[in-house]
């Protein structure tokens, strides 16, 4: 499976309606970065694609890309009902 990571991260950056200026600044780096990095021109750690989805709150983006969009959505509907599960005995 080929992955368009800069794809990905820039799908997660129009989610949340910002910029390239303002999710480089969220990101503590420069907007040049963030166009490359969209463009595939550089490549980034996954760290950065993590700390991408949790400042745009677009996990379900990575999700949905990473696994097909079937798993996705059960993937986001089960774990809430396990991580409750896990505390109804407290």
């Amino acid at each position: 499976m080929n992955l368009d990571i800069g794809g990905l991260i820039k799908q997660c950056r129009k989610k949340a309606k910002l910029s390239q200026e303002a999710f480089a600044d969220l990101m503590h780096t420069t907007q040049s970065t963030i166009s490359r990095i969209e463009q595939n021109l550089i490549a980034c750690e996954a760290n950065f694609l993590a700390k991408a989805a949790a400042i745009t709150n677009s996990q379900d983006v990575v999700v949905a890309t990473l696994f097909s969009a079937d798993a996705a959505m059960q993937f986001l509907q089960t774990v809430p009902m396990f991580i409750g599960g896990m505390f109804t005995w407290i």
